[in-house]
């Protein structure tokens, strides 16, 4: 029944939060001295989330059918690729509660850079909800009552487009809800599409100003991923691979294809770095450093520590940007509608003088 629920959970995976406390719990009882099964046993009784109680309990169960750590994880299906590489890796390097320990670090930062722009987009959403608020009482309570006062006269062409969009949401609301939700729709079936999401992305990574500061936090999500895996004793080549795809941009992803092909074919990591379009110049500098100087995990770690503090400041500089821009919107939108509004009224007025 436990592994009935578990692979019935197969694709919600664990989120960053739920791993850090997962791994970071087990890391801090096996480096006490306290055997994996036994600290899975004293886990699986003691923790209330119930999701990681079900996974301590499935791990236990799979370890104890002579399964390695790595291979359980990626049988039940809740971890990401990055856990289950980095678990495998330090199974084999004798290192496997070092790198769970790193694995709980990282993944409480990246919840923390997570809920930093979750949180960032809390006034924009706000203000969009309060932008659709605005049409639909304007469209449904605010035309309705000024149209009588039109009758008979000539309208500008204004009025008659927002008396007729009106008319529209007043008598076929339920047809204007069916085709927004189709086009949602097919807006998230496209989307899913991998040349649309490559060409989506890469339209956004160009945009002017907020492409920058994209650039910054992609390099820092990719330096983070890349010098912890790299540090954990995984190869380069799997680690870029994994890097790749967790980096949260698909024309980005897509480019780690062609940086994995030049690295096979004996090329060093910084010049293949370099061609990347959509990742900070200043990186491929400092790998290059620390290829010439043997240090490589090392100049990735604090290359990651410097571009987090400019990770945070970007998602600040990008909140910023988006607040003048939803409230000019919102400024338009009320232009118009008091235009089209008022256009008519002063005609009437002069009309009257």
């Amino acid at each position: 029944m436990i592994l009935s629920g578990m692979r019935g959970r197969r694709k919600r995976k664990l989120n960053e939060l739920e791993i850090s406390e997962f791994f970071g719990q087990i890391a801090v009882m096996t480096q006490a001295g306290i055997s994996l099964p036994d600290a899975l046993d004293a886990l699986q009784d003691g923790d209330e989330n119930g999701r990681i109680k079900q996974a301590y309990k499935e791990l236990y169960r799979q370890i104890h059918q002579g399964i390695s750590v790595s291979d359980a994880m990626e049988k039940m299906g809740i971890f990401p690729d990055t856990a289950v590489q980095m678990c495998r890796a330090g199974e084999l390097g004798g290192r496997l509660s070092e790198a769970m320990k790193k694995l709980s670090f990282h993944s409480r930062k990246e919840y923390r850079i997570n809920c930093r722009i979750r949180e960032a987009m809390v006034y924009p959403r706000l203000l969009v909800f309060s932008a659709i608020m605005l049409i639909l009482i304007v469209f449904l309570i605010v035309m309705p009552t000024v149209e009588p006062l039109f009758e008979g006269n000539e309208l500008p062409a204004l009025t008659k487009g927002l008396l007729r969009i009106s008319n529209f949401l007043r008598f076929h609301g339920g047809m204007a809800v069916a085709v927004l939700i189709l086009f949602i729709g097919i807006c998230k079936l496209l989307g899913s599409r991998p040349a649309i999401r490559c060409f989506r992305d890469r339209i956004i990574l160009h945009l002017p100003i907020i492409g920058k500061q994209l650039r910054i936090i992609y390099t820092y999500r990719f330096s983070q991923s890349q010098s912890m895996l790299y540090a954990s004793g995984i190869t380069l080549t799997e680690s870029l691979e994994i890097a790749g795809r967790i980096i949260g941009n698909y024309y980005l992803a897509g480019q780690f294809k062609r940086v994995l092909q030049r690295i096979q074919n004996g090329e060093m990591l910084s010049g293949a770095v370099r061609d990347v379009d959509g990742l900070d110049r200043k990186l491929a500098a400092v790998i290059f450093v620390g290829e010439e100087t043997g240090k490589l995990d090392v100049m990735l770690s604090d290359i990651a520590e410097a571009y987090e503090f400019e990770s945070d400041a970007a998602i600040s500089r990008l909140v910023r940007l988006l607040e003048p821009a939803m409230i000019l919107i919102m400024g338009v939108i009320t232009g118009i509608v008091l235009l089209g509004i008022m256009l008519p009224v002063w005609s009437m007025y002069n009309y009257i003088q």
